[in-house]
C-alpha cells in the first residue's frame, strides 16, 4: 500500500469518527428541541394472598386490573413546553402531573395523587356503626359468626404550582395542596372504669391545606430565599360516642390546627474560597377548637375548661461558614439555636383522674467545628467536635424529667486513595450525655423510670468503608458500621442499660459483555438493648419483681438483578430478593424475687420477590412489555393471637375477631403495549 494510500485510509476514519461525533450531537440536540413521549396500555390479573404487599398499592387479593402510563412532552418553537405523565392510572395508588411552561418565563403546573392504606389483617365484628360517630357494641356474641370488615383509609391529594422570573435574578414561587383523608381505623378502650375492652373502628374524615410562597434572588455573591409557609388541618369529627353495655363513653379524636412559618435561608460568597449561610424562620401554631366533651351537659368537671387554647412558637436560627485558608485545609463551622415555647396553659381537663395537658418548653443550642486536611500520599484526615446544650421546661411531668442536657461528641476520619481504583476510609466517634438532676414526676411510682431521650450514655460509633474497580467490568462497594450505647449506673432504676448496632452492606456491578450487565447486594444488621424493669411493693419498700430483657432485632437482605439485550428486537432482566427480620426478647427474671414467667417467643418473617420481565420492539416506535412478578410473605408474628396459637377476640364484648395470615402468596402477570412518538 502507497504512503498515498495510507494517508486516504487515515482521512477517510477521521471523517467518519467526526461525521459520527456530529450525527451523535445532532440526535442529542434533536432530542432536546423535540423530546420522544410515550403512551403505555396493557392489563394485569394478580392472583392469591397480599395483604402485607398490598398494603399502599390497593391490591389485597384476586383481582384484574388495568394498566396506563404516559409520559407525554412537546415543546414548539416559541419555547413552551408542555408535559403530562401519568403512573398507575389503573389502581388506587395513581398519580397525575400535568405542567405548562414558558422556557425561562414562567410556569404553571397541576398534580394529583392517590394514597390507600389498608390493613393487613381481616376483621371479623358485630358493633353497630362502625366507622361513624356513634357505635355500638352488642352483648357476648360468639366469636366467628360476625360480619366481615375491611378497614382502611385513602388520601386524595391535589397540589398546584405557579413560578415567575420577575427578572435574571428574581424567582417567585407559589405552590397550594389540598389533601382530603378518609376511611376508617382500627381502634379501641375500655369501657366504664375498668371495664372491658372493646372494639371500634375511628371515623377518618379530614383536610389538610398547605400553602407555600417563597421568592429567590440569586447574586454572583449572595443568594436569599425568603417566604411564607402555613399548614390548616380541619377535621370532620372530633367526638365518638361509644355504647355498650357497661354504659355510654366519649372518645375524642384530632382537633383542628394551624401553623404559620416566615423564614428566610440565604449564603454569601465573603470570598473565592470562604461562604457564610443562614437560615431564620418563625412558626406560630395553634389548636382553639372547643373540646367536644364541652358540649355534653354534666359530663365535664365544672372547673375543666371548654377549650385547649393551645399555643407553640417555634424560633430557629443557623449559622454557618466554610472556608478553605490554606491549601490543604478545609473548616467548616456551623451554630443552630432552636427554641419551642409552649404558650398553651396548663390545665387540669379531669380531676378525678388527675389528666393534664402539661406544656414543656425547649431550649437547644448546638455547635459543629470540622476540619478537613488533605495529607501526603493521598490520605486525607478529617476531625470534628459538636456540642448540644438543652433547657428543659414544663409545668408537670408524667416521668422523671430534667431542666439541663448536654451532650458532646468527637469525632476522627482517615480517607486515602488507596490507587486509582481502590478507595477506602475509616472512621470513629464517640459521645457523652449527661445532666441536671432528675426533677421527680407527678406520681411516685413514676418516679424509678430512666427515660431514655435524657438518660446519660456514652456512645461509640466505628465506620469502615471501601470502593473498589476490580476491573473495566467488576466494581465492589464494602460498608461496615458499628456502634456501642452505655447508659451507665443511672440513678433510677427501670430503663436501658446497654445497646448496639451493627451494618454490613456489599454491593457488586458486574459488566458481562456489552449488552448484559449483573448486580448484586447483601446487608445484615443487628441492634441489641437491655433493658431493666423492678416492681416495688407498697410505699417502695420491698423488690416484688425484677426482670431483665435483651431485645434483639435482626435483619438480613440479599438480593441478585441481571438484565440485557438478547438482540437488536428483544430485551430480558431477572430480579431476585429475600429479606428477613427476627425479634428476640430473651426475658430473664430473678428467680430470687419472683417465679420466671414463660419467656415471649421470638417473631420472625421473611420475605422473597421474583421478577421477571422480557421487552421486545415491534418496530422504532413500539414495543410490547411481559412483566411476571412472584411475592411470597412468611410470619410467625403473635401479636394478633392468644397463648394457644387461636386468632385474638374480644371474647365478651361483642365477638369481634382479629385474623392474619401468616402465610401469603401472589403472582402478578401483567401484558402492556407501549407507543413512543
Amino acid at each position: 500500500m502507497t504512503t498515498l494510500s495510507y494517508q486516504a485510509c487515515f482521512f477517510i476514519a477521521v471523517t467518519s469518527t467526526l461525521a459520527f461525533n456530529s450525527q451523535a450531537e445532532n440526535d442529542a440536540l434533536t432530542d432536546l428541541i423535540n423530546p420522544e413521549s410515550s403512551v403505555s396500555l396493557g392489563v394485569s390479573t394478580t392472583d392469591g394472598d397480599r395483604e402485607q404487599w398490598g398494603i399502599y398499592d390497593g391490591v389485597r387479593d384476586s383481582e384484574n386490573t388495568l394498566l396506563f402510563n404516559a409520559d407525554i412532552v412537546k415543546r414548539d418553537d416559541s419555547g413552551r413546553w408542555l408535559k403530562l405523565n401519568a403512573r398507575d392510572l389503573g389502581f388506587d395508588s395513581r398519580s397525575l402531573e400535568l405542567s405548562f411552561e414558558r422556557q425561562g418565563a414562567w410556569g404553571v403546573g397541576l398534580d394529583y395523587q392517590q394514597i390507600p392504606h389498608s390493613v393487613p389483617y381481616s376483621i371479623e365484628s358485630a358493633t353497630v356503626g362502625l366507622g361513624n360517630q356513634t357505635q355500638t357494641t352488642p352483648l357476648s356474641i360468639t366469636p366467628g359468626t360476625a360480619a366481615n370488615v375491611e378497614l382502611g383509609t385513602e388520601r386524595e391529594r391535589i397540589g398546584i404550582n405557579f413560578f415567575k422570573y420577575l427578572n435574571p435574578l428574581l424567582n417567585l414561587q407559589v405552590s397550594f395542596k389540598n389533601d382530603n383523608k378518609s376511611g376508617e381505623r382500627h381502634w379501641g378502650y375500655r369501657a366504664g372504669s375498668g371495664g372491658q375492652v372493646h372494639f371500634l373502628a375511628e371515623p377518618i374524615g379530614s383536610n389538610t391545606r398547605q400553602m407555600d410562597a417563597k421568592l429567590d434572588y440569586l447574586g454572583s455573591q449572595l443568594q436569599l430565599t425568603g417566604g411564607y409557609y402555613g399548614s390548616l388541618y380541619d377535621t370532620d369529627s372530633s367526638l365518638v360516642t361509644a355504647i355498650s353495655a357497661s354504659g355510654t363513653d366519649y372518645l375524642s379524636s384530632n382537633l383542628d390546627n394551624q401553623a404559620h412559618q416566615f423564614y428566610l435561608n440565604g449564603g454569601y460568597n465573603l470570598t473565592p474560597t470562604t461562604r457564610a449561610t443562614f437560615r431564620a424562620s418563625y412558626t406560630h401554631a395553634t389548636m382553639d377548637e372547643r373540646l367536644p366533651t364541652a358540649n355534653i351537659l354534666g359530663l365535664a368537671d365544672a372547673s375543666a375548661p371548654s377549650s385547649i387554647d393551645g399555643e407553640v412558637n417555634t424560633s430557629l436560627l443557623f449559622l454557618g461558614l466554610t472556608a478553605r485558608p490554606i491549601k490543604n485545609l478545609s473548616l467548616v463551622a456551623k451554630m443552630r439555636y432552636h427554641e419551642v415555647d409552649d404558650e398553651t396553659p396548663a390545665l387540669l381537663i379531669v380531676p378525678s383522674r388527675s389528666i393534664h395537658i402539661k406544656p414543656n418548653d425547649y431550649k437547644t443550642i448546638s455547635a459543629k467545628l470540622e476540619g478537613s486536611y488533605r495529607l501526603p500520599d493521598g490520605y486525607t484526615l478529617i476531625a470534628g467536635l459538636d456540642q448540644r446544650n438543652q433547657e428543659r421546661k414544663g409545668e408537670a411531668h408524667i416521668v422523671p424529667s430534667r431542666t439541663d442536657l448536654d451532650e458532646t461528641t468527637y469525632s476522627v476520619k482517615l480517607r486515602k486513595s488507596l490507587s486509582n481504583s481502590l478507595n477506602g476510609s475509616i472512621g470513629f466517634s464517640t459521645s457523652r450525655r449527661d445532666g441536671s438532676n432528675y426533677e421527680p414526676a407527678e406520681n411516685p411510682e413514676e418516679n424509678v423510670l430512666n427515660p431514655i431521650n435524657i438518660a446519660d450514655r456514652d456512645r461509640d460509633k466505628w465506620q469502615l468503608s471501601l470502593d473498589w474497580v476490580v476491573s473495566d467490568k467488576l466494581g465492589l462497594q464494602f460498608n461496615y458500621e458499628y456502634s456501642n450505647d452505655d447508659y451507665g449506673p443511672n440513678a433510677n432504676p427501670n430503663g436501658l442499660t446497654e445497646g448496639s448496632a451493627r451494618l454490613l452492606a456489599l454491593d457488586a456491578d458486574y459488566l458481562i459483555n456489552d449488552d448484559w450487565r449483573l448486580a448484586a447486594w447483601l446487608s445484615l444488621d443487628k441492634t441489641k438493648a437491655s433493658e431493666r424493669v423492678t416492681d416495688y411493693g407498697a410505699n417502695f419498700a420491698t423488690i416484688e419483681f425484677e426482670r431483665r430483657s435483651h431485645l434483639i432485632d435482626k435483619g438480613s437482605s440479599v438480593g441478585a438483578q441481571i438484565d440485557g439485550q438478547v438482540n437488536r428486537k428483544l430485551k430480558l432482566g431477572a430480579k431476585a430478593e429475600w429479606t428477613r427480620s427476627q425479634s428476640e426478647f430473651n426475658d430473664n427474671n430473678d428467680p430470687g424475687i419472683s417465679a420466671p414467667d414463660t419467656p415471649l417467643p421470638n417473631i420472625k418473617s421473611t420475605a422473597s420477590k421474583l421478577v421477571l420481565f422480557a421487552e421486545y420492539a415491534v418496530d422504532k416506535k413500539a414495543d410490547v412489555r411481559v412483566d411476571f412478578i412472584y411475592q411470597d410473605w412468611r410470619t410467625n408474628d403473635w401479636i394478633w393471637e392468644f397463648s394457644d396459637g387461636t386468632d385474638f377476640s374480644y371474647t365478651t364484648t361483642g365477638g369481634t375477631r382479629v385474623i392474619a395470615d401468616p402465610n401469603q402468596t401472589a403472582t402478578f402477570l401483567g401484558v402492556s403495549y407501549s407507543y413512543k412518538f
